[in-house]
């Protein structure tokens, strides 16, 4: 099949519904599946392309940008399920960038972001996964470092400065970043011709990967630098005061420039990324910015009613008037009283729950039936 339509494939229609495309396919599969079909090569090359366009078609996205593309004149194909064939080569120039009217970027980066075509594969295909560990996305910028920080629930609420340690990676200084030990002989790369990085074809396309044989340098170290073992980078400790905004969530992500792995130049570092993890609160809990908290009280104070003073997150003082005859669960709403934050104020819910216990008086014996009474289910 030199052409792949991963519809025509399933023998469905374009606006095929989830449901239908799974239903087929389970059909298909069954049907072509190589224990069913022992030493039938002609099953068993169907049912590898069933799969794949059952890989593509049952994903949302995937098929949402597999409609793109074949909108643009693409369809399915060799070398990763597309064939370029329909495709106007003369918009492309040397690197292999379509340019639009405004030449201002890629069609490719249009449709599917700024990674371009190389994301269209490692989205649709994880073929691109080594690459984004590889590399940072900037030309001559050192690798982003990822990173785990966990703060206090006060400090994720006020916001304010937080001392952590990392580890950062810094050139070597007995090399200098070479890797190789001075007075050695490094030789070229025969894989990369010292560029450090070999070229992976995609079709009619070129994607650009580190070499796997001197990784990336570009050179051949026949002697490593005995500080760094040959990696030309050594690792330090930092220590960093970072600045956590105010009323920042739990998952959230903070963006430290220049902190990451070396370029290819002295002064381009990666960046580092941390990623925050609120500590629980003894008392408040969170969801969004809203705040919930639990209030024990007696069970002759919710009979007779009561006034009770707690704090907020931001230690302010409020009082609530709990009426007689409250029940166990009560829940009382202070608007605006929960967690600033960028996208606006939340409020404080106060839960009560009431405790019984059991050196009750005469009189207190009486109010408490009677209080169960007319609170039964």
């Amino acid at each position: 099949m030199a052409k792949k339509d991963y519809y025509e494939i399933l023998g469905v229609k374009e606006d095929a519904s989830a449901a239908e495309i799974k239903r087929v396919y389970r059909q298909l599969a069954k049907k072509y599946h190589p224990d069913a079909n022992r030493g039938n090569k002609e099953a068993e090359d169907r049912f590898k392309d069933i799969s794949e366009a059952y890989a593509v078609l049952s994903d949302p996205e995937k098929r949402k940008k597999y409609d793109q593309m074949r909108r643009f004149g693409f369809s399915g194909g060799q070398a990763g399920g597309f064939d370029f064939g329909n495709f106007d080569f003369g918009q492309f120039n040397r690197q292999g960038r379509a340019r639009t009217h405004s030449s201002r970027g890629s069609i490719f980066e249009e449709l599917f972001g700024v990674g371009g075509l190389g994301d269209i594969f490692s989205e649709m295909f994880d073929q691109g996964s080594r690459i984004r560990r590889e590399r940072s996305g900037r030309p001559g910028v050192g690798a982003d470092a990822r990173t785990d920080l966990t703060i206090p629930f006060e400090l994720a609420v006020n916001g304010g400065k937080q001392q952590i340690a990392v580890q950062v990676d810094e050139r070597c200084s007995h090399c200098n970043g070479t890797g190789a030990e001075p007075g050695a002989n490094p030789q070229t790369c025969p894989q990369c011709n010292g560029r450090g990085t070999i070229s992976l074809s995609q079709g009619f396309f070129a994607v650009n990967r580190t070499c796997p044989r001197c990784l990336g340098r570009g050179i051949i170290i026949d002697k490593p630098c005995r500080v760094c073992g040959g990696s030309g980078e050594v690792k330090k400790t930092k220590r960093l005061s970072v600045t956590i905004p105010a009323g920042i969530k739990d998952g959230a992500v903070l963006r430290l420039k220049g902190l990451g792995g070396n370029g290819s130049s002295k002064e381009k570092r990666g960046d580092l990324y941390l990623k925050v993890h609120v500590s629980p609160h003894h008392f408040f809990k969170r969801k969004g910015n809203d705040v919930f908290c639990e209030v024990p009280i007696d069970i002759i104070q919710a009979i007779k009613g009561t006034k009770i003073r707690l704090k907020t997150v931001y230690n302010k003082k409020v009082e609530i008037k709990v009426p007689a005859q409250t029940k166990d669960g009560k829940k009382f709403n202070l608007r605006k009283l929960g967690i600033k934050s960028k996208k606006g104020i939340g409020d404080m819910y106060v839960t009560i729950r009431v405790k019984k216990r059991t050196n009750l008086t005469a009189e207190e014996k009486k109010l408490v039936e009677e209080y169960e009474m007319a609170h039964a289910p």
